[in-house]
């Protein structure tokens, strides 16, 4: 199932961008790809489960931001689960006592989406409106009698990915990538 664009229309409109109607939810949706894939981690909320070593009682949560910590359980040897109830979440670590290794369920990502990613998505999907067609198959160039068009390398090689300033944009909204999520739900 797609995840849903991280803009809409009516956000287009309110950054000043002009987006074709009948297709605007479609360069919304593959602009919010675009930006999903090069975020290179989830950020839409989502649920995670992960198991992890306790480092002198406490846990770095993979994957910022946190927005609620769901539950905790001790994991044994044998791989069997007991609840924990005095743990502590201090918007940073999760404190656990002196236990080996836990496992951690937990929503995490941006509820609600930073301005600047859905200003970002309207923006992709605007510069998608407007891309030649030629240009996202790779031509670098075009003639017709003495007209004459020649697209830049950086274009063509970010036909199908984001250009260096949208990508600089969004490691501003989203900061320092620190872990890679391999599975969410």
């Amino acid at each position: 199932m797609p995840l849903p664009p991280l803009a809409t229309g009516a956000d287009a409109v309110t950054y000043g961008y002009s987006l074709p109607p009948a297709s605007a939810a479609s360069l919304l949706a593959r602009a919010s790809a675009r930006i999903r894939r090069a975020a290179g981690q989830p950020i839409t909320p989502s649920t995670v489960t992960v198991q992890l070593n306790a480092d002198d009682g406490k846990v770095e949560l993979p994957a910022p931001p946190v927005l609620e910590v769901q539950s905790v359980s001790s994991v044994s040897q044998t791989g069997e689960l007991t609840a924990l109830t005095g743990w502590r979440w201090d918007g940073e670590h999760l404190h656990v006592g002196c236990l080996a290794r836990i496992q951690v369920t937990y929503r995490r990502g941006w509820d609600p989406l930073p301005d600047g990613i859905v200003e970002l998505a309207c923006g992709v999907a605007e510069r998608l409106a407007s891309t030649t067609p030629g240009l996202t198959a790779g031509l670098r160039e075009r003639a017709i009698d003495d007209y004459r068009e020649v697209y830049a390398t950086e274009a063509i090689q970010s036909g199908g990915d984001l250009m260096p300033g949208e990508l600089a944009a969004l490691q501003r909204e989203l900061g320092t990538r620190c872990v890679w999520v391999v599975g969410s739900s």
